[in-house]
């Protein structure tokens, strides 16, 4: 770990340098009282500095719901991205990623995977690109026990843009391990409101092969957000 640490800082030292970035912070709530009172918040941040030779991404994302006092869902999940440009359509990249579910039966998991990126379509309003990745997965259990394994990642992100003032994103992402996989979908169409302020609608689709007894396979989470681009 310490090694990857340097090696990260090393790449990051050219990426930071002169630095543009260009960052959204996202935000939606709802509070209902009565007869059951229950409050559900998300948030989320991504910045990203598209450079001559590097890409550097972040970003985090956190939902937490409960119902009459009682957290009912609890995630939080990060993930740093640096890519090393090869062509106009394609790269290498080291990606470091963590996820806390206090429902899914693990405590944490954290994975980092390095690989190839290409981008097969680029218009004036699409975009198109791939990852191809393996690395390694760790996940600590809520019995304080940990399984560590290999982990070959594909992952996309298709960009449409619908009109001036409205965008339409397609992520989808497999992490395929030994022991199970895990893939993760977000489909969402954001419009513009007002000069940097936008909403967002998306859905949310993770899924795991494999899960301890009780848990679900499949979380679905359904938002309705503002953006704020900066």
């Amino acid at each position: 770990m310490r090694l990857l640490c340097v090696c990260l800082s090393l790449m990051a030292l050219d990426v930071f340098a002169d630095a543009t970035w260009t960052s959204e912070v996202e935000l939606g709530a709802v509070f209902t009282g009565g007869n059951t009172e229950q409050e559900t918040l998300k948030f989320r941040f991504d910045t990203t500095r598209d450079g001559e030779a590097y890409i550097n991404t972040f970003h985090a994302d956190s939902f937490n719901a409960a119902e009459d006092g009682n957290t009912t869902a609890e995630k939080n999940y990060l993930f740093y991205r640096l890519g090393k440009k090869l062509d106009y359509d394609q790269g290498l990249f080291t990606r470091v990623g963590y996820e806390q579910d206090k429902f899914s039966g693990f405590d944490s998991q954290i994975d980092f995977t390095a690989g190839y990126n290409r981008t097969f379509l680029e218009s004036d309003n699409m975009k198109l690109a791939a990852d191809f990745g393996i690395g390694m997965r760790r996940s600590e259990l809520e019995s304080d026990e940990t399984e560590s394994e290999t982990i070959g990642r594909i992952a996309g992100l298709y960009t449409w843009q619908v009109s001036t003032n409205a965008i339409f994103k397609q992520s989808m992402g497999f992490e395929i391990g030994e022991e199970f996989i895990t893939s993760r979908s977000e489909s969402s169409l954001e419009s513009t409101i007002s000069g940097n302020l936008a909403m967002k609608i998306a859905l949310k689709i993770k899924h795991n092969s494999e899960v301890l007894p009780g848990k679900d396979k499949t979380d679905t989470e359904s938002t309705v957000t503002l953006v704020y681009k900066f």
